[in-house]
């Protein structure tokens, strides 16, 4: 996952940066073992985010990929406009408040971190959406995007691309316990991390998990299991 797993939650979503020792050691890490990273960022964001050789990306809840993958849900144009028209009415409804509008490319996210108290009228705004669309809730966040897909579909891609013996799991949010899960069924060796994030922490996240690590810790995390497959680098 990449926002609050590799890289901090912060107060606007266009401040988000992962640290650049994580991304040094992403890019070792690619080098002895397939590394993925599965966001709801749409793919040209998280790629402006990690810019890391050797990684590969499912982005925006598993509707883009880095590569060709038939597991995911094709594009719909008229889905897109539906999303824009959403975005504008409610921006429009909550002109004056904190609310913070976030346009992907396959998904709108309407961001309630500055002022909490506007969960409520968001979710009764967004009560009533076409059927083709679904609501995604996250960490003061409201998310709206077309069905299929999620983060249960991107590991499908992922697995059918790499067919890996062994997987690492990492993430924080409530679209990542499908993740979760899709790596259990999947057969493998599965060692699942959660993110801790305090009490924004979905308590779904923890119990989905096999341990919890602090974000701050996550590449470090990162750093002992490239020095376990390929040794420390040189002094």
């Amino acid at each position: 996952d990449l926002d609050g797993t590799l890289a901090p939650i912060v107060q606007r979503p266009e401040d988000a940066r992962v640290p650049p020792a994580t991304l040094t050691t992403l890019e070792r890490l690619a080098t002895v073992a397939h590394v993925a990273i599965v966001t709801g960022r749409d793919l040209a964001t998280a790629r402006t985010l990690a810019p890391v050789p050797g990684v590969e990306f499912v982005a925006s809840h598993g509707h883009e990929a880095s590569f060709a993958a038939s597991a995911l849900p094709a594009a719909d144009a008229a889905l897109s406009e539906r999303l824009k028209e959403l975005a504008r009415d409610i921006e429009a409804r909550f002109t004056g408040t904190a609310l913070r509008v976030e346009r992907k490319a396959r998904s709108v996210a309407f961001h309630y971190r500055a002022d909490s108290s506007l969960a409520a009228p968001l979710r009764d705004a967004l009560r009533e959406l076409p059927e083709e669309l679904r609501l995604q809730p996250g960490r003061l966040v409201l998310e709206v995007l077309p069905g299929g897909g999620g983060k249960d579909t991107a590991l499908a891609a992922l697995t059918e691309r790499f067919n890996p013996g062994s997987l690492l799991v990492l993430g924080d949010d409530l679209t990542d316990v499908a993740m979760f899960e899709a790596a259990r069924a999947s057969g493998g060796r599965v060692l699942v991390l959660a993110i801790g994030g305090g009490s924004e922490t979905p308590s779904e996240v923890v119990a989905a998990a096999d341990a919890v690590v602090d974000q701050g810790q996550v590449g470090e995390v990162l750093a002992l299991l490239v020095d376990a497959l390929a040794g420390p680098p040189p002094a």
